[in-house]
C-alpha cells in the first residue's frame, strides 16, 4: 500500500495534484503504469516464473478510450515534452518524467532529488497490443538539471533500444504518429 498522510489537509491535497505528499515504490509505480497503458486493466505485477496465480484477475481501472489517450500523451511528451532524451529511433516509445524533491527534515530539499522516468513501448496498435514496461529512478543524481527527463530518459531510450530486438518488436518509420495515429505537428509546421 502507498505510504498516505495521517491528516490530509488543504495544502496535502493542492501538493497530491502535482505529486507530492503521497509515497510509492518503484513496483507500485510499474504497476500503475501497466494498467494505465494495457487497456486499463490493473494485473498485480508477478515475479514468478510462468506468472501471475490463477487467482489474480485483471480488473478494469480506466476505459480502454483513456488508457490510448495516455499512450498518445506519453508518445507525445517523448516526442516534443520532457521526455524527448528517451526516444528510440523507430520504436515509439512513451514516458512521464516524475521529478521530485525528497522530504529531508520535515522539508523538501532541492538538494535530494528523484529523477524518474517512466515508459512504455511500442505506443501504436491497439490497446490491446504487447507492450513492455521500463522505469528508471535515479536517486540523488549529481547533475544539473536532477529531471527525470534528463537523468533517466537516456538510459530508458537506450534500454529500449537494445532490448528491442530480442522481443521481436518491429521498427516504424514514422516518428511523429501517436497512439492514435494522429500526426504530432512538426517543428516547422508549429512555427506556421
Amino acid at each position: 500500500r502507498p505510504i498516505v498522510p495521517r491528516e490530509w489537509s488543504d495544502t496535502t491535497l493542492a501538493s497530491l495534484s502535482f505529486g507530492y505528499g503521497i509515497s510509492i515504490t518503484p513496483v507500485q509505480m510499474a504497476a500503475a503504469m501497466g494498467a494505465l497503458t494495457n487497456g486499463g486493466r490493473y494485473v498485480p505485477l508477478s515475479l514468478r516464473k510462468g506468472g501471475l496465480p490463477r487467482t489474480a484477475e485483471p480488473r478494469r481501472v480506466v476505459s480502454e478510450q483513456t488508457s490510448l489517450t495516455l499512450l498518445d500523451l506519453m508518445r507525445r511528451n517523448v516526442v516534443r515534452g520532457s521526455g524527448t532524451r528517451a526516444d528510440a529511433p523507430g520504436l515509439r516509445v512513451g514516458g512521464k518524467t516524475g521529478s521530485a524533491n525528497k522530504l529531508v527534515g520535515g522539508r523538501y530539499s532541492p538538494a535530494a532529488a528523484l529523477g524518474p522516468f517512466a515508459a512504455v513501448f511500442p505506443t501504436d496498435g491497439p490497446v490491446t497490443a504487447r507492450r513492455y514496461s521500463i522505469l528508471i529512478l535515479m536517486d540523488e543524481p549529481q547533475t544539473y538539471p536532477k529531471t527525470g527527463g534528463f537523468v533517466a530518459a537516456p538510459a530508458v531510450g537506450r534500454i529500449a533500444d537494445r532490448i528491442a530486438p530480442f522481443l521481436n518488436i518491429p521498427r516504424r518509420g514514422d516518428r511523429w504518429a501517436t497512439a492514435t495515429g494522429e500526426k504530432i505537428p512538426q517543428p516547422d509546421e508549429v512555427a506556421q
